[in-house]
């Protein structure tokens, strides 16, 4: 063993003896496997979708370029399939713009890493995806300069405004950049989008904002047709303006609910020829293999056609009752052994006809101190239910997650359901002998 292999050996240990250490687990999810999975992002069931699955092969054996786009986009990749990818995700989600990425990851690490500049400001959500932190420290930006507020806390950011514009001066001319998710991965959560951008408004001048949301979670899901919460509330920056507009940046990814991999960045024109022009991840990165491009294609041909509002309908269906199942089961358990994160905000304005006031998530994350027993438990009663442990989560936030897909059955759901309340009464059970014993 190498002196390298002993020290990384050490720090894994220190990472077991925290119950910290993670490690590749493969489950057969097969419609032969006794094993139902929980864990999928998924959301739609597009995966295993029969007509998607015919249009791809049909659109595979009639198109000569299937296989690796040959180069980056500002070589040998950028083709007319790309290109015209792009140029219709500006039309279906009302963009100025769009850029393609092969990630979520490379998209917000390519954004904040390069557009904030070192005299402006960035104030993100303090859940705000890792990717984002990953680029702001590659960033320009000094760290006084990166400011976090509460999670979905209206009264937070407003305390940081008022810290940051008490520092500036009549002429200032830095960009006040705000991150934050449509809706979050742990708790299932949603940002109250409204209040925030109303909360910005009042400190800062629209010409000095750049509000940046990561709709990874709810891409393909939520709006008209799956174009997402910011499109639903009308808050996309765009020429054809349809509300107040105040969003500038969007990004939608497609290794969720679209069932593909990549991702679109919805910008200006300006901020796409920046990133072009400086965002390392894009310049040195091979583009989008056709095959990937091809299948988006067929997705989004799906996204828009009935089969795609009836999985979103059965995706809302079932969030409606697994939620009913656990309001239930958890009104007779103690919350020290199992609870659901503290009952949202109402995030939305009950005035629209697109988006309710508190939609459905198909995202749960159920809090417990023993996240690994539980998720083994119920992998040994046949469901696939992850943990989150901390450093994903903060320490107090561990949890198991449960995702959501279209087409599952309610039975299904029932019996999950019932299985956590058979691992409470025995965690119950439990705890009342150790204190018999006191």
């Amino acid at each position: 063993m190498t002196e390298l292999d002993a020290r990384l050996g050490r720090l894994l240990e220190g990472r077991k003896d925290k119950n910290r250490f993670r490690s590749l687990k493969e489950y057969d999810t097969s419609p032969d496997s006794n094993l139902v999975d929980f864990s999928s992002n998924d959301y739609l069931s597009l995966t295993s979708s029969s007509s998607l699955r015919r249009s791809y092969l049909s659109r595979l054996s009639s198109t000569t370029s299937i296989f690796g786009s040959t180069g980056s986009r500002l070589l040998s990749g950028c083709t007319p399939s790309h290109s015209s990818l792009e140029k219709r995700f500006e039309e279906f989600f009302n963009s100025p713009s769009a850029l393609l990425f092969n990630s979520g990851w490379d998209a917000n690490v390519s954004f904040f890493s390069t557009v904030p500049q070192s005299t402006d400001w960035v104030i993100y959500d303090e859940l705000v995806h890792a990717s984002v932190h990953s680029g702001l420290r590659a960033s320009r930006v000094p760290l006084d300069r990166r400011l976090p507020f509460d999670h979905n806390d209206p009264h937070s950011l407003e305390d940081v405004l008022k810290r940051i514009t008490s520092q500036g001066s009549s002429t200032d001319k830095s960009t006040v950049f705000v991150a934050m998710e449509s809706l979050y991965s742990m708790d299932g959560d949603f940002s109250p989008l409204p209040s925030l951008l109303d909360t910005l408004e009042r400190f800062v001048p629209r010409e000095r904002q750049c509000v940046v949301v990561d709709e990874a979670h709810s891409t393909g899901v939520y709006g008209e047709q799956g174009r997402g919460i910011v499109h639903a509330l009308g808050e996309e920056a765009s020429e054809h303006r349809r509300g107040k507009g105040r969003v500038d940046a969007r990004l939608m990814t497609f290794g969720k609910a679209v069932g593909c991999s990549g991702a679109v960045l919805l910008c200006s024109p300006t901020i796409r020829s920046f990133l072009i022009n400086f965002a390392r991840p894009l310049i040195f990165s091979t583009a989008l293999p056709h095959s990937t491009t091809i299948a988006l294609e067929c997705v989004w041909d799906v996204l828009q056609s009935e089969e795609g509002d009836k999985r979103r309908q059965s995706l809302m269906s079932l969030s409606s009752y697994i939620q009913s199942l656990l309001d239930q089961l958890l009104s007779r358990i103690s919350p020290t052994i199992l609870h659901l994160p503290p009952d949202p905000i109402i995030p939305f304005p009950a005035n629209s006809s697109i988006l309710p006031s508190k939609p459905g998530s198909p995202i749960l994350g159920l809090l417990t101190l023993t996240p690994h027993a539980l998720s083994a438990f119920l992998l040994d009663r046949g469901f696939i239910v992850r943990p989150v442990v901390p450093p994903t989560v903060p320490p107090g936030g561990e949890r198991v997650r449960i995702c959501l897909r279209a087409g599952m059955e309610e039975t299904v759901i029932k019996r999950l359901v019932n299985t956590l309340g058979e691992w409470a009464e025995m965690k119950l059970d439990n705890e009342k002998q150790v204190r018999a014993k006191l």
